[in-house]
């Protein structure tokens, strides 16, 4: 994919451009290639508080659509670890480690969902995307269908450290 044909899929002239939700959804969701460095340059300027607030959202809709009742804790002890890499990166964005930091968790994170081994629906493999679209689907009415959410690709955030002195002494 070129930056320009990039640039068309989000609805963007420049990555200052990059603020919506949906915007971000597509960069995850397209099928696509997306090169590492085109990635990171569609966030390069993105503002910590759209980034936060995507990460909050995206990931938690992803939890929200494991089906009741499907044993899952893997996966949603997963997406829980990578949501909290994502929030903690957003809030330094200002920081180009950070920055960069965000954008290869993120890219890690449409990688994954992209994985043409993901998970088995109805006993046949589907990358995780596709399984996460059948399960809202499905919360919203259609077809059920068997989950197998124990077996999935591997979603390991990268360690994440922080100077003890950003944080505030609260009174208790």
């Amino acid at each position: 994919m070129t930056k320009e044909e990039l640039y068309d899929l989000l609805e963007i002239d420049t990555p200052a451009d990059l603020e919506y939700f949906e915007q971000m959804a597509d960069l995850l969701e397209t099928e696509e290639e997306i090169s590492r460095d085109l990635f990171r340059h569609a966030l390069s300027e993105i503002r910590a508080e759209n980034a936060g607030e995507f990460a909050e959202n995206y990931v938690g809709e992803l939890m929200n659509a494991v089906p009741d009742g499907v044993p899952a804790d893997g996966l949603t002890e997963a997406l829980d670890a990578m949501q909290q890499r994502l929030m903690l990166l957003a809030e330094d964005l200002d920081e180009a480690q950070a920055r960069e930091d965000f954008a290869e968790e993120l890219y890690k994170l449409r990688n994954w969902l992209h994985d043409e081994e993901g998970v088995l629906v109805d006993g046949e493999p589907l990358p995780m995307l596709q399984a996460f679209t059948e399960m809202r689907a499905e919360k919203l009415g259609a077809a059920s269908h068997t989950y197998d959410l124990e077996r999935f690709p591997e979603l390991t955030p990268e360690e994440i450290s922080y100077n003890l002195g950003r944080f505030e002494k609260i009174e208790m």
